[in-house]
């Protein structure tokens, strides 16, 4: 009996469990601690995935390690400062015209479902009760902008409170991480060293190229419906297609959130049309088949293998317990549990529990 739990405890999936549970452990206790500043964490982290490689690269030209960080940094601080200058004016400008038009969009939703009723009946022969669509129009659409808004200045907020931290965390990440990650990797039993650098290097580079997929994928949709809302004449372009390529990211409800901005916005323009609501979906709509067709297989690659029911109900947790930053890190974080593991199991029967022991 003994011999026979012993074997069982000692068996590679046994072991990786255990290691896993720990692992697992230990992550939990840290984002417990640094709940306050995950977005601020999360969010260096793929500055560092995105900015690493320009680092090494000025590394390999005999450019001293603290002068290439200071150099990359430099740029990326100046360029942000630069955009913010050129954005901001226009942005709160758009922002204030917005919250003006909001307390009339009872009357223009009833004006445009009159505008439709009219069409029909001319056109088609028939039509409804534009007074009973624009209420139940009305009710729906407030029930699905208060979760946008409430996930977006939840967003915002968490953005506001890192813009100093950010690049510092980053400066620091792209400096010194491979001292603490050496320092970290030292303290591992020496039967363990070479199994923990193996799980590292597989699961860290992996992460690393989904992290540069993800940060690839959200300027590329945003500059994609940016560009399409200026072509269709829509307000707010830049603010929209911002919005619209971060909301892209949050698995199987993005798609659905993305929507909403755009025909809130041309519902409060000053002559709310049928055919700008048709072009403004028409622009999200061409952008995510872009998205799926060749940025998502081409640059993000769907390296995370995940099953879709696993995707969905990791993202419906994450954004019940940690809001708007959950539903961004869920998939990175259920992708890099499943490689941890994968390759602790693999670990285990590769070395064997007598090489480990």
């Amino acid at each position: 009996m003994k011999s026979l739990l012993s074997d069982l405890i000692m068996h590679p999936a046994s072991l990786a469990g255990i290691v896993f549970t720990l692992i697992l452990a230990v992550i939990w206790l840290f984002v417990f601690v640094a709940s306050p500043i995950l977005f601020t964490l999360g969010l260096s982290a793929m500055f560092y995935a995105a900015l690493s490689p320009t680092v090494d690269n000025l590394e390999r030209r005999d450019v001293g390690k603290g002068a290439a960080v200071s150099i990359v940094m430099v740029v990326v601080v100046v360029l942000m400062i630069a955009l913010t200058a050129l954005l901001y004016p226009t942005v709160s400008q758009q922002f204030e015209h917005f919250s003006a038009r909001a307390s009339q969009l009872d009357n223009r939703i009833l004006a445009l479902c009159v505008q439709i009723d009219t069409w029909s009946r001319a056109h088609l022969g028939t039509g409804f009760d534009p007074q009973v669509v624009a209420v139940n129009a009305v009710q729906s659409l407030s029930a699905k902008a208060d979760a946008t808004s409430i996930a977006v200045r939840s967003y915002f907020s968490e953005v506001a409170f890192s813009l100093l931290l950010v690049p510092l965390v980053t400066f620091f990440l792209l400096k010194d991480y491979r001292m603490l990650r050496s320092d970290m990797m030292q303290a591992l039993p020496n039967r363990y060293f070479e199994l923990g650098w193996m799980v590292y290097n597989v699961a860290t580079g992996q992460l690393q190229n989904y992290a540069r997929g993800i940060f690839i994928q959200a300027i590329s949709m945003s500059l994609i419906c940016t560009a399409g809302f200026w072509l269709a004449d829509i307000e707010y372009a830049p603010v929209l297609g911002l919005l619209v390529g971060l909301l892209n990211l949050i698995p199987f409800f993005g798609i659905s959130l993305a929507k909403i901005p755009p025909v809130v916005v041309v519902l409060l323009s000053d002559q709310p049309d049928f055919i700008s609501i048709v072009l403004a979906l028409v622009v999200v709509f061409v952008a995510q088949i872009i998205d799926n067709i060749y940025l998502t297989p081409n640059v993000v690659a769907r390296s995370a293998s995940l099953h879709p029911l696993t995707v969905m109900i990791g993202v419906m947790l994450a954004g019940y317990y940690y809001g708007f930053i959950g539903l961004i890190f869920a998939v990175p974080v259920i992708f890099s549990m499943k490689v941890i593991y994968l390759e602790l199991l693999r670990g285990f029967r590769h070395f064997g529990p007598k090489r480990i022991s």
